[in-house]
């Protein structure tokens, strides 16, 4: 495979990247304006939409343009690209990947998929290589603590907005397959439309691989189907359903003597009722219901026994809340209640199962209050949780845009993640404060800076000599830079770099296993008719030890290039190669889980 995309495919399309380079266009004022309007975009973070200058907390928001220039497969292949985000155990496209945010741990991201979490109730971790990335219109991030809009969010929140009907015709779709080194393919179709007041999305494809390294296949399918129906008086009912399926070779490590694989299905279905009340109130319902199976089998490679671990959640829940526009004023309010059940089993003791059901219940109220050019952004939320304490979430947050091009922002908050279900044990908890600014000033650059402190307590943690579990006090402090450049010549950079600093706050002992420094660049070009390209660069210092022989010194570098083969008013056909760690490079903490080496993959992509 390798060689028929090496000799053909890709001298082709650098060819034509070539051929499209002598022709350079004019840069235009527009060109150079491409930047403006920023302050004003529409960011959802706080669950109502509000323009970003009016935002305190650090987000980030990744368009449907900028996924699809990845190539991505899966969710993790576009967070991977993300400044201060870092993904653990890489391996083959949809092999199970860890997400941590500006030094959180794993169980501190909350994951969201249409504003319904997606974290599972054993150790609250989301799977992100289980979400396919064709149906993700757009992604909000918050980094750092949101618990009082969001609950249990102590690193910070990912909400992956799926796309939806397109409003202005009857039918239409894509379709896109692509195959790469060691049997890698990737199939998907969907279709949309909107026939009067019913609008429909319908999405399934099929993701495989033979796995870059021993005992790493993965194979999995996902189906996703979004229905739409317009009500009197602008009101909106929707209905979201999907299956994901996974089954994979997790890795093999002969000096534990151990390998492991999974196989997960997740099912769910979500409903939603908007009914505008009256101009300026607008009421929002929702139910949902979703189960999670996990199997996860452990092998002992010098006897062959194999331990089955099984794990199901059962979550089913409603949210409500009112969102209030007033002249001066944003005020959210609402609640969000679910009954979870998470059932556990052995093998090797399959009478003796682990089970338990607890409600869960929250309210909150937020306000966005405007004052000429500031905005002041109180928030506040409590929530019984059943297995610890009740928590109290409060936030407060500044905004100064001093010019249509400069905004300055201030966000304090505290916040808390839960263990799993079946521990009685503290929730862990943070207190995050930012100050930042994001510019256009300096033409024609767009400039991000953000200042970062997160204080962490109750972190449970195992003592290495007495092997006694203990809760910890962590604190970090860091800095978090970015840069991007408007097209020129149809071109634009942009640059990322985090620096954490972690330490025990009872011993000062530098954290190890915490990325220190990291840092991603791209590279976008695209003439707007035929040809685009990206280069993506990334690099974590992950500041760890020697147990299991790391490796991360290298900078791993993706190019994607797509070209436009056919074109009309309502289709058009698109070659396209992605080439991965195009100079071999290694990444990686634990040498059963090195990232997979250089390899290559190209298809094929149609709109109708």
């Amino acid at each position: 495979m390798t060689n028929v995309l090496t000799k053909y495919l890709l001298p082709l399309m650098l060819l034509l990247s070539l051929c499209q380079g002598l022709a350079v266009a004019e840069e235009t004022d527009e060109t150079l304006g491409l930047f403006s309007g920023w302050q004003d975009e529409t960011i959802t973070v706080g669950r109502a939409p509000k323009p970003a200058s009016r935002t305190a907390e650090n987000v980030t928001v990744v368009t449907s343009a900028e996924i699809e220039a990845l190539n991505p497969h899966t969710l993790a292949d576009i967070l991977q690209t993300i400044p201060g985000i870092q993904l653990g155990n890489p391996g083959s496209p949809g092999s199970t990947t860890p997400v941590y945010v500006q030094g959180s741990q794993y169980n501190h991201v909350l994951i969201l998929i249409d504003d319904v979490p997606f974290n599972n109730l054993s150790d609250n971790y989301a799977d992100v290589a289980l979400i396919p990335a064709h149906i993700i219109e757009r992604l909000e991030i918050v980094k750092g603590a949101a618990s009082s809009s969001w609950g249990q969010a102590l690193g910070g929140v990912i909400n992956v907005i799926t796309k939806g009907p397109t409003p202005d015709r009857a039918a239409g779709g894509t379709a896109s397959a692509s195959v790469g080194d060691r049997r890698t393919s990737d199939v998907h179709g969907a279709m949309d439309g909107t026939v009067e007041q019913l609008g429909y999305y319908l999405s399934g494809g099929y993701l495989t691989s033979g796995g870059f390294r021993p005992h790493n296949e993965t194979r999995g399918n996902n189906l996703y189907t979004k229905l739409t129906l317009d009500l009197p008086k602008r009101g909106l009912l929707s209905l979201s359903l999907g299956r994901f399926d996974s089954k994979r070779e997790q890795f093999a490590a002969p000096s534990l003597n151990l390998q492991a694989d999974d196989d997960l299905t997740y099912l769910f279905v979500t409903g939603t009722l908007q009914q505008p009340v009256n101009d300026r109130l607008t009421l929002e319902l929702s139910g949902r219901h979703a189960t999670k199976r996990a199997v996860v089998s452990q092998l002992l490679i010098s006897n062959n026994l194999r331990i089955d671990n099984e794990a199901e959640d059962t979550v089913t829940g409603s949210s409500g809340k009112l969102v209030w526009h007033g002249t001066n004023h944003l005020v959210v309010a609402g609640g969000d209640f679910e009954h979870v059940e998470l059932k556990q089993a052995n093998s090797l003791n399959p009478v003796d199962e682990s089970s338990r059901t607890a409600d869960r219940w929250g309210i909150y109220l937020n306000d966005t209050i405007s004052l000429g050019p500031f905005s002041l952004i109180p928030g506040i939320r409590m929530d019984r949780v059943a297995t610890s304490s009740d928590q109290f979430s409060p936030s407060l947050g500044l905004t100064w845009r001093i010019s249509d091009d400069t905004t300055v922002r201030g966000y304090t908050a505290k916040g808390y993640s839960l263990p799993s279900l079946l521990l009685d044990q503290q929730a862990e908890k943070v207190w995050t404060s930012q100050v930042g600014i994001e510019s256009t000033a300096i033409a024609p650059l767009w400039l991000k800076g953000t200042l970062f402190r997160n204080e962490t307590w109750d972190i449970a943690s195992i003592n290495s000599t007495t092997l006694v579990r203990q809760n910890k006090r962590y604190l970090k402090h860091g800095v978090e830079l970015e840069a991007k450049t408007a097209p020129a010549f149809n071109t634009s950079l942009a640059v990322g770099y985090t620096f954490v600093y972690a330490n025990d706050d009872e011993s000062g002992a530098v954290i190890k296993g915490i990325p220190r420094h990291s840092a991603n660049l791209a590279v976008n070009y695209n003439d707007g008719e035929f040809l685009h390209g990206t280069l993506t660069g990334r690099y974590i210092d992950w500041n760890d030890g020697v147990v299991f022989n790391p490796r991360y010194s290298a900078v791993i570098w993706d190019l994607f290039l797509g070209a436009t083969v056919a074109r009309s008013e309502t289709s058009s056909l698109e070659l396209f190669v992605s080439v991965r760690n195009l100079f071999n490079g290694s990444q990686y903490t634990i040498d059963f889980y090195s990232n997979p080496g250089r390899w290559i993959e190209g298809g094929v992509r149609a709109r109708f």
